[in-house]
Formats: C-alpha cells, structure tokens, sequence
C-alpha cells in the first residue's frame, strides 16, 4: 500500500539568541553606535543586551570567522577596521562575486529553472522602509535583494562565499543608507532597475550595472563610516578600564 505524502507547510526557525546578538550588534554598526575597531567585551554585551555570556561568546566567535570581529593581542575581540583600502577590497570582492552571479542567474532564468519572486519581495520590503524611514531595515532589504539574487543562480558555493562576508557588507550599506538620506529614493530606484533588467535576461546590461551599483559605496568614503560627534555607544569607551 503506497503511503500518502504529507501536506505540510514547512515552520519558520525562530532565531537563536546568538543570531540576535549577532543581529544587535550589526544593527549598533549600522547605526553608528559602535564605530568600527571598536573593541567588543563579552561580560559588558552581556550586560546591556541582558543575555548570559554563552551567545554571546558564540556570537563573536562567528562574527570572527566571518572577518566582522578580529581577535587582536592585548585588546581581545575588536570590530573590524575599516580605511579606504579595507573599504575598497571588500566592495571589489563583492563586484566580483555578484557580477558572476548575475550572468549564471540570467541562465537559470531563461531556462525556467528560477523565478524572480525573492528579488521581487525583497524590493517590496524595501519600499516599505524607505516609506518607514529605516535605515537599518533598508540595509537589510537591500541585502536581502542581493542575497535573492546569489540563490537564483543555483551555485551553493558562489552563494556561500558570498553569505560569509554578509554582514560586513550590511553594515557598509547601513551606513551608507543611514547618511545618504537625500539618495534613498535614487538607491531604491537603482534596484528597481536592476531588477527590471534582469527580468529582461539583459545579460550585458546587467553586468554592466551591478559592479558601479556596488562600487558606489567606495565614493561615500570613511566620512561616513566614522560615528558622530556624541553618539551613543552600545560599548562604552571606557570598556577596557
């Protein structure tokens, strides 16, 4: 007797608490509480995100492996350092992977083994936090649009390689987004071209656009990536005393 198969819709995993920690602290990036180089104590997180130090360990431990925290001699867990050079070689690798990206997802497209839908609704996300003013959820989206687009070429490792410089990249892009409030509505306009060229499988056309679109990030420059005057730490400057 043949058994049925189940009719079942699969559960979204809730996050574990060392994703929200990991989360928070992007977040704190993003929105200049903590400036980059900062250093990251495991006993002061703990306290002010009001979680033991388990997640936390393990937050940071991943967050190093990611390269967003570096384990420095005699400082201990720092936020990663970022000039102009560093600047440059993160968004240069990103061109790289996404310009590839692109072309293998045109591919999947035309030949009707992936759809558009996850680009599309991480645009819509986006609209809503430009309506909502969000910088930090526009980041998110804006990632999101990216990372809907790596999985659209079916390449598991391209995507993986990907996925392990994420977050230095939303943090670029928060920022970016976070003081570039007069460009929002551009940016958002960007996407929303680069989504209809892709839907147009203009294989050129989409190579041509992806790398400048990433790349503009290198004229927002360290002005913007340093924390203002007064600003609010989520790491107070004392912590090593």
């Amino acid at each position: 007797m043949a058994t049925q198969p189940l009719s079942l819709s699969p559960l979204e995993r809730a996050q574990t608490l060392t994703e929200k920690v990991m989360d928070a602290i992007v977040q704190a990036v993003m929105e200049r509480r903590i400036p980059f180089g900062s250093r990251l104590v495991e006993a002061e997180l703990s306290r002010v995100l009001n979680v033991s130090r388990v997640p936390v360990r393990e937050a940071l431990r991943l967050l190093e492996s990611q390269g967003v925290v570096t384990n420095t001699p005699y400082k201990g867990m720092c936020l990663m350092s970022v000039d102009d050079k560093k600047l440059h070689e993160i968004l240069s690798v990103r061109a790289l992977l996404e310009e590839r990206a692109v072309r293998l997802a045109i591919g999947q497209l035309k030949a009707g083994d992936a759809t558009t839908d996850g680009v599309r609704d991480a645009l819509k996300q986006m609209r809503r936090a430009l309506e909502d003013g969000s910088a930090a959820r526009m980041a998110a989206s804006d990632i999101g649009f990216h990372r809907a687009l790596l999985q659209i070429t079916g390449n598991e490792t391209l995507s993986a390689m990907w996925e392990i410089m994420a977050r230095q990249f939303q943090m670029i892009v928060g920022i970016a987004w976070h003081s570039l409030d007069t460009e929002r509505e551009r940016n958002y306009r960007d996407h929303e071209r680069l989504l209809a060229l892709i839907e147009q499988h203009d294989v050129d056309a989409i190579a041509q656009e992806i790398v400048p679109h990433i790349m503009e990030g290198v004229s927002v420059g360290l002005r913007d990536l340093a924390p203002p005057p007064n600003v609010a730490h989520l790491v107070p400057r004392n912590a090593s005393e």
